[in-house]
C-alpha cells in the first residue's frame, strides 16, 4: 500500500500501519490537504486510517468558489480518497469507520457559501481534469443549523462514490441519545445540504453507491447526466432527494436512475426542478430530461417527522417538464404495511410526463378493489367485473375511461 498510498491516521492512532502524516485533532483539514497535494505530485491516492479527523476551518482558494475544508485538484487521472472502513452505527455513535467531524465552531464561523470537500472552481464541471473516487467516509457536522454542503461535486467531471455517510446532527448522537430513532434531530437551517452532483454533461459516468444522508434541508442533491444511484437514501430531513435544484452550466438531458433508494421521515417528497439542455445562444431549452425511480420506498409519517407536520408531495417546478418511470411503496406509519390508497404527487399537473405506478397495487383486479386505489395518471388496469382494460386520467377524482374513451 505504501507505493500507492499517501496514508493519514487521526490523532493518536497507535497501530502499527506506516503512515505518512499523524493528524493532531485540531484542523486536520490542513494536513489533509497537505497530503492531498502530495497525492497528485506523486501520483498516488489518499488513503485514511480509522478514526475522528477534525475539521475546525474553510479556506479561500481565490477561485471564484465555495470557502471549503478539502480541495483535491484537477489532476487529469482519478483521484481516490478511500478510508480503511465505513463508518457504522450511528444511531448510537457516529465516531467510528473515517469520520470527517465539522465542529460547532468551524459552523458557526460560517458567513458565505461554505463547502467540506470539493474541486477547484472552474468555469464548467465537464472536461476540466476533475475526476474523483471517494469511499469508505464518513462527513459529520456538529448540528444541522448552518448552511454548509458536504461534498460539493458541481465541478467534478466523472464521479465514483460508495458507502459514504453523511450525518448533520452529530453532536445530538450518544449511547444514551434517542436522536435519530424516538426522539427526532431540529428542523435543519436552509442550505444544510449532504451531497450535491455534477454540473452536468459530465464525462463517463456518475456513480453513487451507499450514500446515506440525515437531517439535511435538502439531503442529496441529484443532477447532471448519465446518474446511477444504487442503495442511497435520506432520512429526517427537509427534503431527501431535490432533482435539478442546484444552477448547471452545461446540459441534463441524459438519463438518471436510481435503484432501491429511500425517502424516510422527511417532511416533503422529493422536489424536480430545471431539466434540459442550453439553445447554444446562452439560452436554455426546458424539460425532457429522463428519470427512472425503480422500487422508491418512502416512509412518511407526520409524528415521526422533525417539525411534527408532513409538507409538500412529490411535485415538478415546471409540471410536465420531467420524462422517465418511478415505481415506489409508502409506509403510511410504523407497525403498518404498505399503503394501497395513497397520493404521490400533487394535483397541479406534476408527474403527467412520468409513469408512476404504486408497486402494491395489481394489474388486474375487480372494480371494488381498483376504486380503493388512489391512482396515478395514465395507470391501467384490467377490471375483472367489466372485462376491458382502464385507464385513469384523473387522479384526484378517480376519474377512469376505457379504451375508448368512455368513462367507466
Amino acid at each position: 500500500m505504501k507505493g500507492f498510498y499517501i496514508t493519514v491516521a487521526p490523532q493518536g492512532y497507535s497501530g502499527d500501519a506506516r503512515t505518512d502524516y499523524i493528524c493532531k485533532g485540531k484542523n486536520d483539514e490542513r494536513i489533509l490537504q497537505e497530503a492531498i497535494e502530495r497525492c497528485v505530485q506523486e501520483n498516488k491516492n489518499l488513503f485514511l486510517l480509522n478514526g475522528v479527523y477534525h475539521i475546525d476551518s474553510f479556506a479561500d482558494l481565490h477561485d471564484g468558489g465555495p470557502r471549503t475544508a478539502l480541495c483535491f485538484p484537477n489532476a487529469w487521472r482519478e483521484i481516490s480518497m478511500i478510508g480503511q472502513n465505513h463508518e457504522y452505527g450511528m444511531q448510537k455513535n457516529c465516531r467510528n469507520g473515517v469520520v470527517l467531524y465539522v465542529s460547532a465552531e468551524a459552523l458557526s464561523s460560517i458567513e458565505e457559501d461554505t463547502d467540506v470537500i470539493r474541486s477547484p472552481w472552474t468555469q464548467k464541471g465537464m472536461q476540466n481534469g476533475s475526476s474523483l473516487r471517494i469511499e469508505n467516509i464518513a462527513v459529520v457536522l456538529a448540528n444541522n443549523q448552518h448552511p454548509i454542503r458536504c461534498i460539493d461535486l458541481r465541478r467534478v467531471d466523472r464521479i465514483e462514490v460508495k458507502n459514504v455517510s453523511l450525518i448533520s446532527y452529530g453532536d445530538l448522537i450518544g449511547e444514551d441519545s434517542l436522536v435519530g430513532l424516538n426522539e427526532l434531530p431540529p428542523v435543519p437551517a436552509h442550505g444544510c445540504i449532504g451531497l450535491t452532483m455534477t454540473d452536468g454533461s459530465n464525462y463517463d459516468y456518475s456513480n453513487y453507491t451507499n450514500v446515506q444522508a440525515w437531517g439535511f434541508d435538502e439531503g442529496i442533491q441529484v443532477g447532471g447526466e448519465h446518474v446511477v444511484c444504487i442503495n442511497c437514501g435520506a432520512t429526517l430531513g427537509r427534503y431527501g432527494f431535490t432533482f435539478g435544484n442546484y444552477p448547471c452550466q452545461a446540459g441534463r438531458n441524459h438519463p438518471i436512475t436510481l435503484i432501491n433508494c429511500l425517502d424516510e421521515r422527511n417532511i416533503n417528497l422529493p422536489l424536480f426542478n430545471e431539466c434540459g439542455d442550453d439553445d447554444g445562444h446562452g439560452g436554455h431549452l426546458r424539460g425532457e430530461q429522463e428519470v427512472t425511480l425503480i422500487s422508491f420506498n418512502i416512509e412518511r409519517l407526520a409524528d415521526k417527522t422533525p417539525g411534527g407536520v408532513l409538507g409538500d408531495l412529490m411535485r415538478e417546478t415546471y409540471p410536465g417538464a420531467w420524462k422517465g418511470s418511478i415505481d415506489f411503496t409508502v409506509q403510511p406509519a410504523w407497525w403498518h404495511c404498505n399503503a394501497l390508497d395513497c397520493q404521490l404527487w400533487e394535483n397541479d399537473g406534476s408527474g403527467i410526463g412520468i409513469r408512476t405506478r404504486n408497486n402494491c397495487h395489481k394489474t388486474v383486479c375487480s372494480t371494488a378493489e381498483r376504486l380503493s386505489y388512489y391512482p396515478t395518471y395514465g395507470q391501467q388496469i384490467f377490471d375483472t367485473d367489466l372485462n376491458k382494460m382502464v385507464i385513469c386520467l384523473c387522479p384526484e377524482t378517480k376519474k377512469w375511461v376505457d379504451f375508448n374513451g368512455t368513462e367507466v
